[in-house]
């Protein structure tokens, strides 16, 4: 589910064009917002409750715009471990784990690590044929 946060301004906005007749699907295409998002302040409002936005639940994420854009850029670079990148971001003043790194690369850009493909082991009847190809 995709949240997005509209600003108190285009909230009353919104409600302001609902309020003097029009529909919510006509405010929702004029100011190009979610018509979900338009029913759910009408209603809010005849109950009158607060147009605020509450706070938001959970922890605050650590990686920041900035960083995000230094662990993209990284992808096309070699030996560019998770490891490298938090120390490489925490000297820059963002202070993040490896596994922070870890979980981004793999959650939001869908990147999966490096695994070097394995070379089959020589077994005996192999070792066998090649002596007597010798």
């Amino acid at each position: 589910m995709n949240v997005q946060d509209y600003g108190l301004s285009l909230r009353s906005q919104a409600l302001g064009m609902h309020k003097a007749g029009e529909t919510p699907k006509k405010v929702a295409q004029v100011l190009n917002i979610n018509i979900r998002s338009v029913q759910r302040w009408g209603r809010s409002d005849k109950l009158r409750f607060s147009m605020e936005s509450k706070p938001k639940s959970g922890r605050p994420p650590k990686i920041d715009r900035v960083a995000k854009i230094v662990i993209a850029k990284s992808l096309g670079k070699r030996r560019q471990s998770t490891r490298k990148l938090a120390l490489r971001l925490t000297r820059r003043g963002c202070d993040v784990s490896h596994t922070s790194v870890h979980r981004y690369l793999r959650k939001s850009l869908g990147t999966t690590p490096f695994k070097r493909p394995r070379r089959p082991r020589l077994t005996l009847k192999l070792k066998k044929n090649r002596i007597e190809f010798a």
